[in-house]
């Protein structure tokens, strides 16, 4: 039976393996934010911006950093498109 995620998991196909993050921290408002991390200790943060009826998401590169230190810095960070953050 195929695997359904909910809205707390993302599932990202890097390589041959698929890597399924658990959100950990969020903000919401007019500019959202969403951190989701791994059990190997990666995170990415998920920035959704809502113009009207126009809502626009970018990613940060998945890091192994130190992940409490990112969202603290998340409005500083660089936001890419979702080919350009998880590209192969």
């Amino acid at each position: 039976m195929p695997e359904i995620p909910d809205y707390f998991f993302q599932y990202h196909k890097r390589g041959e393996h698929i890597v399924t993050f658990i959100i950990m921290n969020q903000e919401t408002g007019a500019t959202s934010y969403y951190q989701y991390i791994n059990t190997d200790g990666y995170w990415y943060i998920l920035k959704s911006v809502r113009v009207a009826a126009v809502v626009t998401y970018t990613y940060t590169v998945p890091v192994n950093t130190d992940a409490a230190a990112g969202w603290i810095a998340r409005a500083g960070l660089d936001y890419l498109t979702p080919d350009s953050a998880f590209g192969e």
